[in-house]
């Protein structure tokens, strides 16, 4: 029996209302949220609802740029105009000058979290191993989250602005192919108490790890205590103390997000106390598809970089050639072929045999192809 046209349309709905609500975020910041903190210290909470709001609109907008009032960002972010409107904190001192280009001060306190940045490149920082037990790689990079403001106004109205940012290049890119997934919905209802900026800091690590956990093929998330205090912003002196924060932390997720995972602490190795926590998460409602695809177009992009620097080692860092290249549809065709085929075989764990035929090879192409213009 076909579907009625009411149940096409509520299926429609709901379907377009997921896409709305999914966020995509750089991979980088999921990774080093505490590196934000540590940037923008106070600010922090607003300038990743900054950074959160440019993702979503990031959708609905061309080449990056993004236009919107501060109206539309405190409806979508749950903010009351005034607070972000008034001065900011810092320049209540006299001796304290807010920044000013031709004329135009960022003084009300979004547009000096704004100001920032597009001013500032976050430091993304991370420490690895090496063959020596004493010896460690410390490693640092920056990422422009904002590249271009404009902003529009009456003079006899300066309260009425209109704002246009560009993302960064880099940012925009990672959006697009190095990403994670969170709900909107989500990540503003743990938004209820002055740790609002710490939970949602936490939610974001959480969903952030759903695509590993499906990935390998496991439910259950074994973080390490002090990392979890420390994404989540937790500070207490006693660890007694900071693992009753992280449950409350954690309950709050639960209560208001789609996340559903049971946490529970044990004694771990060299532990006299319960300080181990295994969060074992439900997956019956995950639309686990949807991640797969996700994690299919990272691997796709992935390979198709490594062919490209390999075919041209001379351009390793040309972004615009390798769209040529990539687009070109009789250039290299095997190459590109075998690539679909690797990542394909390498999300999905399908056979050779399955992902072989022309026509379906073609239409993975066009698929990524048109992913990667959203």
């Amino acid at each position: 029996m076909e579907k009625s046209v009411s149940m096409q349309a509520v299926e429609l709905k709901n379907g377009l209302h997921s896409w709305i609500d999914q966020v995509r975020l750089d991979r980088n910041l999921f990774l080093n949220l505490p590196d934000i903190n540590r940037s923008f210290n106070d600010d922090s909470t607003l300038a990743k609802d900054i950074i959160v709001f440019m993702a979503h609109r990031y959708k609905a907008d061309i080449f990056g740029y993004t236009s919107f009032n501060l109206n539309d960002f405190c409806t979508t972010m749950k903010y009351k105009k005034p607070n972000l409107s008034k001065l900011h904190p810092l320049f209540e001192d006299p001796n304290n000058r807010p920044p000013m280009i031709e004329g135009y001060e960022f003084k009300s306190t979004f547009d000096y979290v704004m100001y920032q940045l597009a001013a500032q490149n976050v430091p993304l920082s991370s420490i690895k191993s090496t063959q020596i037990p004493t010896l460690k790689a410390f490693n640092v990079s920056f990422i422009q989250i904002i590249s271009d403001i404009k902003i529009v106004y009456d003079t006899r109205r300066p309260q009425n602005k209109i704002y246009s940012l560009s993302l960064g290049r880099g940012f925009m890119e990672n959006l697009i192919n190095f990403y994670v997934s969170i709900s909107l919905t989500d990540y503003i209802s743990v938004a209820s108490n002055k740790h609002s900026g710490r939970i949602r800091n936490l939610y974001v690590y959480l969903a952030g790890m759903l695509p590993v956990l499906i990935y390998n093929k496991n439910t259950v998330l074994t973080p390490n205590f002090e990392m979890l205090c420390g994404i989540a912003g937790i500070e207490d002196k006693e660890p007694k103390h900071r693992k009753q924060r992280l449950i409350k932390y954690l309950e709050t997720i639960r209560a208001n997000t789609s996340l559903k995972f049971d946490p529970q602490f044990i004694v771990g190795k060299d532990q006299r106390q319960a300080y181990t926590i295994n969060l074992t998460f439900d997956m019956t409602n995950v639309n686990v598809e949807s991640i797969k695809k996700n994690m299919y177009f990272k691997k796709i992009y992935d390979l198709f970089r490594e062919a490209y620097e390999k075919r041209f080692p001379d351009k390793p860092d040309d972004f615009e050639n390798f769209q040529n290249w990539l687009t070109d549809r009789e250039n290299d065709q095997a190459i590109k072929d075998k690539v679909i085929r690797d990542a394909h075989r390498q999300t999905y764990m399908n056979s050779e045999k399955d992902v072989s035929e022309d026509q379906q090879l073609q239409f993975m192409m066009s698929e990524f192809l048109q992913n990667l213009k959203k």
